[in-house]
C-alpha cells in the first residue's frame, strides 16, 4: 500500500490529502454540535482576566469535552466510511458532504 494512503472502511482507500479535508469537515461539524457549551463557556469569559481560570473551570471543561467526544479517531473513521460511500463528493459541496 501507498505511504500516502491511510485505511478507511475496509478495503477503501483515502489519500493523506482527502483525510486531511475530512478532518477539517470533522472540526467543524463538532463546532456546530458545541454550540451551546461555547456559549456557555463565553458567556462566563465575559468581563473576566485573571479569574477565568478559576470562574470558568467548569464551562472550559465541557466545552473540551464536548469537543473531544466529536473529534475522535473512531468519528473520522465513520466519516471516512460514509464519504467513500457517498462517492467521495467535493469538499467545497458541504450540502452532498455525508451525515453523521
Amino acid at each position: 500500500m501507498n505511504a500516502r494512503h491511510v485505511k478507511a472502511g475496509g478495503p477503501q482507500e483515502v489519500k493523506k490529502k482527502e483525510e486531511e479535508g475530512l478532518i477539517t469537515l470533522m472540526k467543524e461539524r463538532a463546532v456546530v454540535r458545541c454550540r451551546e457549551t461555547q456559549k456557555d463557556y463565553y458567556d462566563c469569559v465575559k468581563d473576566r482576566t485573571i479569574s477565568i481560570v478559576w470562574a470558568c473551570r467548569d464551562q472550559a471543561n465541557a466545552m473540551n469535552e464536548c469537543l473531544h467526544q466529536h473529534t475522535t479517531d473512531e468519528v473520522l473513521e465513520d466519516l471516512k466510511y460514509r464519504w467513500v460511500k457517498a462517492g467521495k463528493p467535493s469538499f467545497a459541496d458541504r450540502a452532498k458532504m455525508p451525515k453523521f
